[in-house]
């Protein structure tokens, strides 16, 4: 009876096992160094990912150092996205000392039209300059199309068999971005060659999608990238912006913003304090579209004549 008892239950058992759903696959795990790359990551992996920022909402990928806890998301994901470019070079040492044999690395430059390569030498006297090229490329909605597929492209390398998903979700977002770009080329057509001046060589893909100018002399604020202006240098600036007739100063919080001010100021136009890493800070930056929802909007405030902008 007891045998027949045992019997039973052990049938029982593997009929209800059977019958169970089998559990599914535990999203991809992915590690992004900044807040737009992780949206963007969310955007086309969907619910088949989990994917964590290092850097947090509102700082400069640039100039991010890395947490003890970083090392633990590192050495756990299946996969590393990174812009590229030498821009976060903190980067490079913090996977190396997460130990983590299986990880996927993944760079969402390649194929981005680059602008301001560096010619001739190249070394710390002229400031701290990207040798490959301007990194800042996310500003330009093309060049957003462009790290979309590369990042639809590491997802599938990583997760082969969610990879149809990934594509479709590819396809809508694309889609999704040109109806966004038509509304912000509307918004910025009345602008078509103003002349905009930014603090940091961070505007320069934006001012190509919308046709703006950024004079040369003086290009930026800094006189080499990195390095704080001298009193001397603002002054020049304001003197060389007035002569190229720059409608609106562009700086980023994680820069002098006083200093900003002092140029627009002297120059009689607004001044712009943009973060280009807002997602999950600014209420209105949800994703990589209505981060440049909220950019271009701005940018369009200020260039519009309304002095309170930024």
């Amino acid at each position: 009876m007891n045998t027949l008892k045992t019997h039973c239950v052990a049938v029982l058992a593997a009929a209800l096992l059977a019958a169970a759903p089998a559990a599914e696959a535990a999203p991809l795990r992915v590690v992004t160094t900044t807040v737009y790359v992780a949206a963007l990551t969310k955007t086309i992996g969907g619910d088949k990912v989990s994917v964590t920022p290092l850097s947090p909402p509102g700082f400069d990928a640039d100039g991010y150092s890395p947490r003890p806890q970083d090392l633990f998301k590192v050495h756990r994901a299946k996969l590393f996205i990174m812009i590229g470019l030498n821009l976060e070079d903190w980067a490079r040492d913090l996977v190396d000392a997460a130990h983590n044999p299986d990880l996927i690395k993944a760079q969402i430059y390649q194929g981005v039209p680059l602008l301001d390569k560096p010619t001739g030498r190249v070394d710390y006297s002229l400031g701290d300059i990207h040798p490959y090229g301007n990194p800042h490329f996310q500003l330009n909605p093309e060049d957003g199309r462009i790290m979309a597929r590369n990042i639809e492209k590491a997802l599938a390398y990583a997760d082969p068999a969610d990879a149809s998903l990934f594509a479709a979700n590819l396809k809508s977002f694309e889609k999704d971005l040109t109806k966004a770009e038509t509304r912000w080329n509307a918004e910025m057509a009345p602008f078509k060659g103003d002349a905009i001046l930014p603090y940091h060589e961070s505007w320069d893909y934006f001012a190509q999608a919308f046709a703006l100018r950024i004079p040369e002399p003086p290009k930026t604020i800094e006189e080499k990238p990195g390095f704080v202006p001298s009193p001397r240098r603002i002054q020049t600036v304001i003197q060389q912006a007035k002569d190229a007739g720059v409608r609106a100063v562009i700086t980023e919080p994680y820069y002098d913003v006083a200093i900003g001010r002092t140029v627009a100021s002297g120059l009689g136009v607004p001044c712009v304090v943009e973060s280009l890493y807002d997602i999950g800070l600014n209420p209105k930056e949800t994703d990589y579209i209505s981060m440049l929802d909220a950019i271009v909007g701005d940018v369009a405030k200020a260039l519009g004549g309304h002095p309170n902008a930024g």
